[in-house]
């Protein structure tokens, strides 16, 4: 009897070569059985669970995900009731997944924007400071015409918990996908975002920052698809590693024919404060139209002595220079959280992994 399988997810959609190792990413060791529902507040399991008076949700089978199709496999052996979250003019909602200590979950949330609404939703992933297992989420969401959806996420599990987190989004014309994600905790992370702007002046706005540590893995996929014309795109990620830390990111940006006048941009930012990290960047600009445009760039480095020297001179010796810097960069993206209670939270996690409090900032 077999107990656990490989899944092979995050695949680069023009692969390089394969002596690089970027090209795709393997989760090892994934139970086949003993899967639970990931714990949600009452209210949200009474007014959204199963919610599928539309037929709108049976078309959500058909949104391309960023990790890949074998997410399915975790979402059939759990067979988790999905959280559907549809948006009335405007909506708002909190999601905080409580993972137990030595579970393996999984959630599966649906969101839909019908026309010229706006729906936001926050999700928090959260554990004991010690627990360990698996978090799995799968979340799928679609924008109708003029519609909004802004997704907000963060990691804040244990650095004992292996973290996996699926994104598929869909845009009709003129409507807007905004996407911001924070990983901070979990051992293993394992994250795609693809987002496939079919209508016409559709656009993304991704934003992702991460801190990573120790001997932590970041393995990140994100793709924008410019289906319709003059779609926009704009993908940034920016973090930090540390000690022994290992992060691969992936950004394609891609123009099939028929993408008139569409534009897209992508960018990382990483500050390197271990001289055993590995990191590892993959922009790719996948191009069949001509009226496109596609920038992509990455600034990759170790604090340069001259800042290092300024901030010595204020009193700050050189480990707590680094972490005013770490704690600086993730700061201004938890401003954009757009929720006192949780960016609160994500500052007070960011003090207990960076050793730097706010107020020293």
């Amino acid at each position: 009897m077999v107990d656990n399988k490989d899944l092979t997810v995050n695949f680069l959609p023009s692969p390089t070569w394969n002596r690089l190792g970027v090209n795709r990413a393997k989760i090892r060791n994934i139970p086949v059985d003993g899967w639970n529902s990931i714990p949600v507040q009452k209210e949200i399991i009474e007014k959204y669970i199963n919610n599928s008076d539309s037929e709108i949700w049976d078309s959500f089978a058909n949104i391309q995900t960023g990790m890949g199709e074998e997410i399915d496999e975790i979402s059939k052996i759990s067979q988790s009731k999905k959280i559907r979250i549809s948006a009335d003019k405007t909506k708002s909602e909190k999601l905080f997944f409580n993972c137990k200590n030595g579970e393996n979950a999984f959630a599966d949330v649906e969101l839909y924007a019908p026309e010229n609404t706006e729906l936001t939703v926050f999700m928090t992933m959260q554990s004991a400071w010690n627990a360990n297992g698996i978090c799995a989420i799968r979340t799928k969401f679609k924008a109708e015409k003029g519609a909004k959806i802004r997704l907000v996420q963060l990691n804040l599990l244990s650095q004992n918990f292996r973290f996996i987190n699926d994104v598929g989004a869909e845009c009709e014309d003129n409507a807007a996908a905004e996407i911001l994600q924070l990983f901070i905790g979990g051992n293993e992370t394992y994250t795609g975002t693809k987002t496939t702007l079919l209508g016409r002046q559709s656009n993304l706005d991704l934003n992702v920052g991460y801190y990573c540590k120790d001997e932590q893995l970041l393995d990140m996929n994100y793709v924008a698809e410019h289906i319709g014309k003059k779609t926009v795109s704009s993908m940034n990620a920016g973090g930090v590693l540390r000690d022994k830390a290992h992060k691969l990111f992936r950004g394609t940006i891609d123009f099939p024919l028929g993408s008139s006048g569409a534009k897209g941009d992508e960018n990382e930012d990483v500050l390197i404060l271990g001289e055993d990290v590995i990191n590892q960047t993959v922009p790719l600009i996948l191009c069949a139209e001509e009226d496109v445009e596609g920038n992509h760039g990455a600034s990759i480095g170790r604090p340069s002595d001259d800042v290092l020297f300024y901030l010595a001179s204020r009193g700050l010796d050189e480990e707590e220079a680094c972490n005013l810097m770490a704690r600086a960069k993730l700061d201004a993206l938890c401003s954009k959280i757009g929720d006192e209670e949780l960016e609160t939270l994500a500052k007070s996690c960011l003090e207990e992994v960076t050793g730097y409090a706010n107020e020293k900032l």
